[in-house]
């Protein structure tokens, strides 16, 4: 302004007005800060934040972690980064590095730190940040409003990163003033909680886990003893320990730092059991304990300790686990309120993802409870031994004494051991016992009457999988007993009399294969809400108990023979007839939202000419009706016809009625049926099965319209898929198989995304390129095998100029008539999504990509994975040269005429940097080899995998400590090796390796007596050599960058001395 004032230059009346603003904001930011005489703002814009003094950090990951982050910072369009995982973790301390990485960044002008305070407000952060940009005085000013406009004005201004560390709430950015917008200030959010990076709109969320073995030992070894090699005793010993941390650092620190100058075994034994006992208080738990707190309220706290006793460990079928558990909390009494199953188990949901989101290293998504070690010892520091017994998988072959059974008790905890029986004698004396468990005991076969004579207040009783052939009488008068649960009990035969059990709610006996009679005195159950009678011998409940039971909500059971009851929340059963099965039908058609699971069973003469047992549609598993509890399914083994019950429909002529509001239907076995349009329409069907209808010839006109999932198998004279009338809009899955007749799949699914084609021997083409224009737009995945005349995976022409297609997958197996993949012209134009090409077993196929006369050069801007597997004939990949330039991962085997691989634009076959290996066996690499349009050193960034053993190989391309584009060199087994000479390709029978080598592993079944025979090798830096036989010494080897030598099982080796230059740098 001064400089222009000085030239004369005059100033629009909009630039004047922007100065005042200027000055009028300098004048407030001013009044709210203490310069010393003489500075001004600019001292403050000018002054950078120091470093933080950061900690060396063990293993690869973090420092992966770091590059992460960091590059994350510098995408335009990412302003909000959270950073989470569990207490103790290592966050803050990765963060700290990030912190004076970026420092250094002159794309940033600042980075500044703050730990948000414990005791969380909008006030006390707003003066933290205030500190952090050195804003004084703020402080003086009360109003928060204003005091949020001060600190956006001023953090508009500044190109930076602000990191809040410890966030335990999520807060609205307005509210204390952070300005979060493109071009902007950007801020890391480190917090314990994936939930808090949910609500604060994270743009990109960083899971920060435990460390794995390697960086365990470091790190262990660093903070104890600064890297000294242990007594072998000790460090066993240490070994459990560290597992007992579970990899957490800030436990293995805690440890390694108690545990400094210990040198007696003793002493070391002695930490290790009390750690197995959990009978140590570590620091490590107060961390730990304040994630527990911060659950938000009791009810989720109980569920949390609940998981913690009762499930640690245990496996379940993929897909039931949530249910598993949901179950278990109702039966404790942990969700709350009279509502329906189907509520009970929304709230458990609710529950059991506030836990997996709090970072508690509750893994509970694969079928199996994981739990980390410090976690689960910190929630039995929470519980008081008076009041629980914890004793899970300790191996205990007796029950405990009767000293450890006081009258405080209240919950007992002893599944997953190896108890035998409860002999007479042991009667605890425990009046507040509400919990037994003794689950999963497998080798449990008795219990004396004396047990449960004193436990008057037990509420849940678990005997599930043990082998407990009878229950004591004594059970019967527990009455206050609600839940008994005897799963896989599959040697029970009696159970006493329930009629005193008035307070029983669930009775699960799904599996107890020799109960062939429901307990006397079921009929009294009015509390009843749940029976379980899967997979038992129990043909069907006794006439008039079920009408009795008069709050049964769940109930699966074998066989139903008529309608008792007219309102179930839940019916999962089987119907030995038609007219039974349609009686039922029209019994579920008036509880129209409830879930159910219906079986028709097969006919007689389908039972006694099939050699597949009848249990095979009613139980896959014996867990098949609770995999999915809320859905609506029905399931029919054999039929003439089915159809959808009309309003009002008993008889149904002898048709299968189903009701209309079917979610699932699995079919086989329908003799009548030739066009799959007269099944409907179901407004609500999503999954639908077909197999073995033998007179299904097309689907016609079908309305299916929220279908998702369609499999056909075994309809042999299916012909026609096309479809007129209103389609399959929501179709995303298509399997078909088996079916002889048919020749592509001509469907109309706008969603469709993914197409599987087995075993359909007259099919020609796939799909042609005008139907995924005009009926399948979004197709994302083509995958067939064993289609034996198929000549093109995709047909015809494109009719559009410019076209481009949604393709990204396709998988080929067993199609010997196939002789190409696709055409470039289809591939480089119209397919510029495709990601992955997998082949194999195709005894025709001589090209993958085949070119056109006259074209130019092709690339694939998107391929990352490329497979290729007992191709017999392939000669080559892409008729011309072919760039690849986003490709992540080749596998090649078995190959032997190939002789070309794809290239980049600099011309090399292989792409740096490299993300995952290549794997190219022996005769596919020796193909190459000869491929004179192949120089060698085109070939030396490519990982060799030779031999057709399946074994699992050694991966250094991502290992720890290990570079990510090191030259790798594996042989299973051979004669001899020796380096390359320039120019060499025979090798007189020797394995020839590359003089720039950096990873050489080298199997059993070596001719050479001397490893100085094996080089020079310049650049090898890692050796392993494993069944040398012949190795007598070591010789006057030349490695001068040798690191790592593992030498194992070369039995006749002597002497180890090293001649000539030696091993300047090994490790």
């Amino acid at each position: 302004m001064d400089q222009a004032f000085r030239e004369g230059r005059s100033f629009f009346a909009q630039q004047v007005e922007r100065v005042d603003d200027l000055s009028k904001e300098v004048e407030e930011i001013l009044g709210h800060c203490s310069f010393q005489k003489g500075l001004t703002t600019h001292a403050v814009r000018c002054r950078k934040s120091s470093p933080l003094v950061t900690t060396k950090l063990v293993g690869g990951k973090g420092e992966r972690t770091i590059i992460e982050i960091c590059d994350y910072l510098m995408e335009e369009e990412i302003n909000i980064i959270g950073v989470y995982g569990m207490g103790g973790v290592g966050k803050t301390a990765i963060l700290m590095h990030v912190h004076n990485r970026v420092l250094k960044n002159p794309a940033f002008n600042d980075v500044f730190w703050v730990t948000i305070p414990q005791e969380f407000s909008i006030c006390e952060l707003q003066d933290e940040i205030a500190n952090a940009i050195r804003l004084d005085n703020l402080s003086k000013d009360r109003d928060i409003r204003r005091r949020a406009s001060i600190l956006n004005r001023l953090l508009k201004k500044k190109r930076s990163i602000l990191i809040l560390d410890d966030l335990w709430m999520h807060f609205n950015f307005e509210d204390v003033g952070i300005p979060v917008e493109k071009g902007g200030i950007k801020l890391i959010l480190i917090t314990r909680s994936l939930d808090v990076c949910d609500k604060m709109l994270c743009q990109k969320q960083i899971e920060i886990k435990p460390l794995y073995c390697n960086g365990v030992w470091d790190l262990f070894l660093n903070k104890l003893c600064f890297r000294r090699v242990l007594p072998s005793e000790v460090k066993k010993i240490a070994s459990s320990i560290l597992y007992k941390c579970g990899g957490l650092p800030l436990g293995i620190i805690e440890i390694a730092t108690h545990m400094r100058g210990v040198k007696e075994v003793h002493e070391w034994k002695d930490l290790l059991q009390k750690l197995e006992n959990s009978m140590m208080e570590l620091n490590v738990f107060k961390k730990l304990k304040l994630s527990y707190m911060n659950l938000g309220n009791i009810q989720v706290q109980h569920c949390f300790l609940h998981l913690m006793f009762c499930f640690e460990g245990e496996y379940f079928e993929d897909g039931i686990i949530e249910k598993v558990l949901i179950e278990s909390f109702i039966d404790e009494g942990l969700l709350s309120g009279i509502a329906t199953r189907q509520e009970l188990h929304d709230q458990g949901k609710i529950i059991l993802d506030k836990i997996k989101k709090a970072c508690l290293a509750v893994d509970i998504d694969e079928g199996y409870v994981s739990v980390h070690p410090l976690i689960r010892d910190m929630a039995l520091q929470i519980v008081t031994t008076t009041t629980h017994m914890v004793k899970v998988n300790m191996e205990l072959k007796e029950i405990p004494k009767d000293k450890f059974w006081t009258d405080h008790l209240e919950k007992v905890f002893l599944q997953s051991n190896d108890i035998k029986e409860i002999p007479y004698g042991i009667s605890p004396n425990c009046p507040k016992l509400t919990r037994l468990s003794l689950n999963n005991n497998v080798s449990l076969e008795a219990i004396h009457e004396s047990f449960f004579r004193h436990m008057k207040g037990l509420k849940v009783l678990d005997l599930s999988e043990t082998k407990i052939t009878k229950l004591p009488d004594t059970i019967s008068h527990l009455e206050s007993l609600e839940a008994l649960l005897l799963r896989e009990c599959e040697g029970l035969h009696y159970i006493p009399c329930v009629r005193k059990l008035g307070s029983l709610k669930k009775l699960d006996l799904i599996g107890c294969a020799m109960l062939e009679e429901v307990p006397e005195g079921m009929e009294m159950l009015v509390k009843l809400t749940y029976l379980d009678l899967l997979c038992t011998n129990i043909k069907a409940l006794p006439e008039g108990v079920l009408g009795k039971l008069v709050n049964l909500q769940y109930l699966v059971i074998n066989y139903m023979m008529k309608r008792e009851k007219e309102k179930m929340e839940g019916l999962y059963c089987s119907s030995p007839d038609v007219e039974t099965f349609n009686e039922y039908v029209s019994f579920l058609e008036q509880n129209s939202s409830q879930p159910y699971d219906l079986a028709l069973s097969a006919s007689r003469n389908y039972l006694q000419n099939s050699s597949q047992p009848y249990d095979l549609a009613l139980s896959a598993s014996r867990n098949y009706f609770f995999r999915d509890m809320h859905e609506r399914r029905i399931i029919i083994e054999s039929c003439h016809s089915i159809a959808a019950k009309v309003d009002g429909e008993i008889g149904g002529d002898g048709h299968a009625l189903l009701p209309k509001n079917v979610q699932v239907l699995k079919v086989r076995w329908c003799d009548e049926v030739t066009r799959l349009c007269e099944v409907g329409p179901f407004d609500n069907l999503e999954e639908l099965e077909i197999e073995k209808w033998e007179k299904l010839e097309e689907l016609g006109a079908v309305h299916f319209p929220l279908l998702q999932r369609l499999n056909i198998t075994g309809c042999s004279k299916l012909k026609h898929l096309l479809q007129v009338g209103e389609g399959l809009p929501h179709l995303q899955g298509f399997k078909i198989e088996g079916s002889k007749e048919l020749e592509g799949i001509n469907i109309v699914a706008p969603s469709l995304y993914g197409i599987e084609v087995y075993g359909c021997p007259n099919m020609k083409r796939v799909v042609e390129f005008e139907w995924l224009d005009t009926r399948l737009p979004n197709l994302r995945s083509i995958k067939i095998k064993n289609c034996e005349k198929l000549e093109e995976t995709i047909g015809g022409l494109v009719m559009l100029i410019g076209k481009t297609y949604c393709l990204t997958k396709i998988e080929i197996q067993g199609c010997n008539n196939l002789k190409m993949v696709l055409l470039m012209q289809h591939m480089s134009l119209h397919l510029p999504f495709l990601r992955e090409i997998s082949v194999q077993d195709c005894k025709g196929i001589e090209v993958i990509i085949g070119t056109i006369p006259n074209m130019m050069q092709p690339s694939f801007l998107h391929l990352t994975h490329l497979t290729l597997s007992n191709l017999p004939e392939l000669k080559s990949i892409c008729d011309g040269t072919m760039s690849c330039l986003s490709i992540e991962s080749i596998n090649i085997k078995f190959c032997p005429k190939l002789n070309g691989l794809p290239l980049l634009d600099d011309g090399l076959p292989y792409p740096p940097p490299f993300r995952r290996p290549i794997w190219i066996d022996c005769l596919t690499w020796q193909s190459l080899e000869r491929d004179h349009s192949l120089s060698p050193p085109s070939l030396e960034h490519l990982a060799r995998r030779y031999g057709p053993s399946k074994d699992p190989v050694p991966r250094y391309t991502r290992g720890e400590g290990v570079s990510d584009q090191r030259i790798v060199k594996y042989i299973k087994s051979c004669d001899s090796i020796v380096a390359r000479v320039d120019g060499e390709i025979s090798g007189n029978g020797c394995n020839l390796l590359l003089k720039n080598v950096q990873v050489l592993i080298v199997g059993r079944g070596s001719g050479v007596t001397s490893l100085s025979e094996v080089g020079p090798l310049e650049n090898l830096e890692d050796l392993t050599i494993r069944g040398w036989e012949k190795l007598e010494e070591l010789g006057a080897v030349h490695f001068p960058h040798l690191q790592k030598l593992n030498i194992t099982q070369c039995s006749k080796l002597k002497h180890l001395s090293v001649e000539g230059q030696g091993l300047p740098r090994l490790e």
